[in-house]
């Protein structure tokens, strides 16, 4: 009897040892396939923002003023900017935005959602208020993207940043690109087939164990 549950008790030990190690192997490798798909989404935005960016004249932004949303100046840019966003499903609004230095504020030049949503698009000179501050001035040298989805006034969304340099090479503006939080979140949680494979391993090792388990419980002798 004393070496029945000792036997049985070896093999609930056994059993959840397993069912530790691969769980936790599950959810590494869980972790970092999802880890792949948000730098892989990340760099992919970063490198439509950057593109975007070199279409834009800086010459044409120049002299914007609160009240001119409705000049052929404004309007012009605001078209480009939703021609090329329209390449992109994903795109949700396209973007610029004009930084100060000096009180590190950030304001709207241009969006491409005025005139087709005017209450739904920022106006010239309307406060950034991003929680992507630091995105933003950092993209005065590169491409930047939300390290995650954020929420503002607008909505929640993931975000690409990317300079607009003048003839000069120095930066003028910068573009922004956003795409929905529920969009982003979508493309990088594809690893149903991990959780699968791992509750499929422990099924069968739980299986092996209780088949072995019964097997050696009819070979043991039997106490006279």
């Amino acid at each position: 009897m004393t070496q029945t549950c000792s036997h049985s008790t070896k093999l609930i030990v056994t059993a959840i040892i397993a069912i530790v190690i691969i769980s936790a192997l599950t959810a590494f490798a869980y972790h970092n396939s999802n880890a792949s798909l948000r730098d892989a989404v990340q760099s992919g935005l970063k490198s439509t923002a950057s593109v975007m960016a070199t279409q834009i004249s800086a010459n044409d932004l120049k002299g914007l003023k609160p009240g001119d949303e409705n000049t052929t100046q404004y309007l012009a840019v605001a078209a480009k900017l939703r021609a090329m966003r329209s390449m992109n499903d994903q795109l949700l609004n396209a973007y610029i935005i004009k930084v100060n230095t000096t009180d590190m504020s950030a304001s709207f030049l241009v969006d491409d959602l005025y005139p087709l949503d005017p209450s739904g698009s920022a106006r010239i000179g309307q406060a950034d208020t991003s929680p992507d501050k630091v995105q933003i001035f950092e993209a005065l040298s590169g491409p930047t993207a939300s390290p995650v989805p954020y929420t503002d006034s607008w909505g929640s969304f993931m975000s690409a940043y990317a300079p607009i340099d003048d003839t000069t090479g120095n930066t003028y503006a910068i573009l922004g690109l956003d795409v929905s939080e529920n969009d982003y979140v979508a493309s990088t949680t594809h690893g149903a087939w991990i959780i699968v494979t791992g509750i499929v391993s422990i099924v069968i090792v739980l299986s092996a164990l209780y088949i072995f388990g019964r097997k050696t419980d009819q070979e043991s002798p039997k106490a006279p």
